[in-house]
């Protein structure tokens, strides 16, 4: 029987090497950038564990269950003729010799509770920046506790501040004996991460995120978004030769949320917003009648293609459907009335927000503001928002974007949606 199993290099074998030296009741907390080989340590560790001793039991963990299945694959693909059996849909892998390995995510939360590592089985957590204090110590370690179980915990790291963080700093410490941390930058990356790429990321990324995720530097502060968004600030006046944009988060009609409406342009390779508008004392009907007025008052002022991009979440997709009609109906109006010379176009499409595509926007615009590619208006309630807009880890570990306590992003909002249409056009 033959198993081949992929070359470590130096930084991924001293992991490895850290849990034969170490079997029992050790933390080793690894800090790595992404594309250095985590998960391909994880496995191994997994398997070794596996064949170290009979009937052991380890426990894989993921923030979610799509990163847990991937783990799953990796260790059924290297290990494949060690396998007696591989169930897909429970995530769980039994060894010819009776080892068992078991995939799950921090999505399960007290479904985990119960399970208990035996023997020489190990507790591995992936992505630990994105793992709540909350669930590690009441979940997780109590798992290891009964046969006093190695962890080992490998993230790219995020905030200063949160679980991982605190981890390995005790890991650097030499008054935490149990915890042992290791830096991966401090070795040779180049096979994974070589000079060319590491540019090509540099110019790429927000720089925050190149800083965590490439350079694996933790940054200051949950709410650091925009930095640098105070450069930005200027005037601009529209160009009638260029098309375009506007971009609206609709309000809910209650308290302090507003309908944000904002006005931009490609301006080169940058982009330039030249006002937004808003209110939070009309009702959908009215809401619809002021954008339709504004795009006939912007024909009449000689644009001629007027492209507007509008949320669909909830409330959105009723807004999103009467605006379309109006909007035919001015289009179809004012073309019957003028020559071919004066055709108007007006599209209109929509942003659907979910984590990952505000995620996008959000790495967008921030890029544009490191870059000064981006013109914003000198607004009050713009610049206060795009201030207090926070990143925060939530529950389950996801990075989410919102505004901070008792503060609001209906301005940020409308402007994430106009930049993440500009920006794919760009791409």
């Amino acid at each position: 029987m033959e198993v081949i199993l992929p070359h470590l290099q130096s930084y991924q074998k001293d992991v490895l090497q850290y849990y034969i030296d170490h079997p029992h009741d050790k933390w080793g907390v690894v800090k790595s950038p992404r594309q250095c080989g985590k998960s391909v340590v994880l496995a191994i560790l997994l398997i070794y564990a596996s064949l170290v001793e009979v009937k052991s039991w380890s426990l894989s963990i993921s923030p979610i269950f799509a990163q847990a299945r991937k783990i799953y694959t990796d260790v059924v693909n290297i290990a494949g003729p060690l396998i007696k059996k591989a169930n897909n849909s429970q995530l769980e892998i039994l060894f010819i010799n009776g080892s068992a390995i078991k995939f799950g995510s921090a999505e399960q939360g007290d479904a985990l509770r119960g399970y208990t590592t035996k023997h020489a089985g190990i507790l591995c957590v992936d992505e630990g920046a994105f793992i709540k204090k909350d669930f590690f110590y009441d979940i997780l370690v109590p798992i290891t506790n009964v046969h006093h179980s190695d962890i080992f915990i490998f993230s790219t790291p995020k905030f200063k501040t949160g679980l991982f963080y605190e981890l390995y700093t005790q890991g650097m410490s030499s008054e935490f004996e149990r915890v042992h941390s290791f830096d991966w930058t401090e070795y040779d990356l180049s096979e994974y991460l070589p000079e060319h790429l590491l540019e090509m990321y540099r110019k790429q990324l927000p720089r925050l995120t190149f800083q965590s995720e490439y350079l694996a530097q933790f940054i200051t502060g949950e709410g650091t978004v925009f930095p640098a968004f105070k450069q930005c600030v200027g005037e601009y006046t529209l160009d009638k030769n260029e098309e375009l944009y506007l971009s609206v988060d609709w309000s809910s009609g209650t308290g302090a949320d507003y309908t944000v409406i904002t006005v931009g342009q490609p301006f080169g390779d940058a982009i330039a917003v030249h006002q937004q508008v808003y209110f939070n004392d009309k009702t959908p009907n009215t809401t619809v009648e002021y954008i339709a007025n504004m795009v006939a008052d912007f024909a009449v002022q000689g644009f001629k293609t007027v492209n507007i991009i509008v949320e669909k979440n909830s409330i959105g997709a009723v807004y999103y459907s009467m605006l379309v009609e109006k909007l035919d109906h001015i289009e179809v109006e004012w073309n019957e009335n003028h020559n071919w010379n004066d055709q108007l176009e007006i599209s209109c499409g929509t942003f659907t927000t979910t984590n990952i595509s505000k995620k996008r926007a959000v790495e967008r615009l921030e890029l544009l503001f490191e870059q000064n590619r981006i013109i914003i208006p000198n607004d009050d309630k713009l610049l206060t928002e795009l201030a207090t807009f926070e990143a925060k880890v939530n529950n389950l570990g996801t990075v989410t974007y919102a505004a901070s306590s008792n503060n609001h992003d209906d301005t940020v909002l409308s402007l994430l949606f106009l930049v993440d249409r500009l920006y794919s056009q760009k791409e």
